[in-house]
């Protein structure tokens, strides 16, 4: 008798933990995600993050958690969150960060087996040849993945409120090509008639890059890498420069200072807060710089080109998993449904239908913002489009269609530059390219906005990356791409 209760005991005991276990397999596995911001954090984040678990609890069993961080720290919080784990973090997005030194420190994972176990649509859309993965390769091993690109190709342009076209009888022509001088006798016209605007938008604030690249012609940093790195300017070019010492970005800083002098850039460009988005919804300012892609005009807006469209190299990176995740088969599970589910993406992209926006024409993907509502005011607004399939991402203009974006797309393959295919390993001039980057913050924010002498400070600045090493990482940047190019 004793022995058969012993048994019975032994079995309950062992069915119980079965049912522990069987419990604990079917709860869902959470997941840290990085999102990106412009600064400000969304009020109605949490809200949408419930939405989104709604999804992907029943579908993947992965219960999200969006982590807000501004874009412009995320350079310096990444590295370490991932180097040291005092912040968890398990699925990110290094904007415009080099993913190869991440890689090259082992601080992420490899992709390859994550994907092929477990992300059916990932592999389907690289079956199809979208280029979700190939830019981020490296020792034969994937790292990345990227949003399947609704338009390829860039050129510079200046986007702008279309009454102020209007108002001052402008001569705008979609496909002409306008100089700087151009937009000088805009801003003039609209100063005149809007005496305490700011015509062109500049926030220079923290600007660890230069906004020359949205002004000018066809300028390809070699794979994503950072434009100080030296640059091909031009198409046909095969010869590494230095954008900085260039007579185009000269004429640029000087038509900047001109500018701030007569009042069409904001005194205090260096030194405010805000984006350039934020003061042209404010009133602040007509327009800013920024690429001539269909996708950045809003309604109300157009585009004046500033240069051809052309096709630069595809720059590395996308979404990695840090070699510290907690979850990383969460991770690519969740990346999958993004890239596959157009609702759950336009989600995350822009909030909750009724609520922050409300489809305006479904053929098209034409949303607008509900009555009241706008981007200043909108609880769940972010510009950032980095989610999924963005040939299927809502748009807030009825002139920006995915029809637009195919025919910005043809027009730039037309115009490669002599970059496609090549990228550049920072590894051996690390220590020269983090001086210049220092330079750049250093003397990029004052003279970018207009707010210092150009003959003075502009000596001082080269002066500066030479000390720092630029010939040196041209150089290195020169061979490299020696050794890559096949005409």
């Amino acid at each position: 008798m004793k022995h058969r209760l012993i048994s019975f005991l032994l079995a309950l005991t062992l069915c119980m933990t079965i049912v522990s276990f069987s419990a604990l397999a079917d709860e869902p596995k959470h997941l840290v995600v990085s999102y990106l911001t412009l600064g400000t954090t969304p009020p109605d984040l949490q809200k949408v993050q419930d939405k989104v678990n709604e999804t992907t609890i029943p579908a993947i069993n992965v219960e999200v958690e969006l982590k807000a961080v501004s874009a412009y720290d995320a350079f310096a919080l990444f590295p370490t969150w991932v180097a040291t784990g005092g912040e968890r973090i398990d699925l990110m997005l290094p904007l415009l960060q080099d993913i190869r030194s991440y890689v090259d420190q082992e601080l992420l994972l490899p992709l390859d087996d994550l994907i092929a176990e477990n992300a059916p649509n990932l592999t389907a859309l690289m079956e199809e040849g979208q280029p979700i993965v190939s830019n981020s390769i490296f020792d034969g091993e994937i790292y990345a993945v990227t949003t399947v690109p609704n338009m390829v190709g860039q050129g510079g342009g200046f986007v702008i409120g279309e009454k102020y076209i209007e108002e001052t009888g402008f001569d705008y022509d979609p496909t002409r090509i306008y100089t700087l001088d151009d937009l000088t006798g805009l801003f003039a016209k609209i100063k005149e008639m809007h005496p305490d605007m700011y015509p062109c938008g500049i926030v220079t604030t923290g600007k660890s890059t230069s906004e020359f690249v949205y002004t000018s012609g066809a300028i390809d940093s070699l794979g994503g890498a950072p434009s100080y790195t030296g640059v091909l300017m031009g198409e046909e070019s095969t010869t590494i420069v230095d954008m900085f010492e260039s007579e185009e970005y000269q004429d640029y800083l000087r038509h900047l200072r001109e500018w701030n002098l007569a009042g069409y850039i904001h005194p205090d460009a260096a030194t405010m807060e805000g984006t350039v988005d934020s003061l042209k919804l404010a009133g602040v300012s007509a327009g800013y710089f920024m690429v001539s892609a269909p996708v950045q005009r809003k309604e109300g807006d157009v585009i004046l080109r500033l240069s051809e469209i052309y096709q630069p190299s595809a720059g590395a990176g996308g979404w990695v998993i840090p070699f510290r995740s907690e979850a990383p088969v969460a991770a690519i599970k969740f990346i999958d449904l993004v890239w596959s589910d157009s609702d759950l993406a336009n989600l995350i992209q822009w909030g909750i239908e009724g609520e922050h926006y409300v489809m305006l024409d479904n053929a098209t993907g034409y949303i607008g913002f509900p009555e009241g509502m706008s981007a200043a005011n909108s609880p769940y607004y972010n510009t950032l489009g980095v989610w999924g399939d963005t040939r299927i991402i809502y748009t807030y203009s009825a002139n920006s269609t995915q029809a637009d974006n195919d025919a910005y797309t043809a027009e730039a393959l037309q115009h490669p530059t002599q970059g496609i295919g090549i990228s550049f390993n920072m590894e051996n001039v690390t220590n020269e390219i983090a001086a210049i980057s220092a330079v750049v913050a250093q003397y990029v924010p004052t003279l970018e906005s207009g707010s210092v002498d150009v003959d003075t400070y502009y000596p001082q600045f080269i002066s500066a990356l030479k000390a720092a090493g630029i010939d040196t990482v041209i150089a290195e940047k020169q061979a490299q791409f020696d050794a890559q190019y096949t005409k």
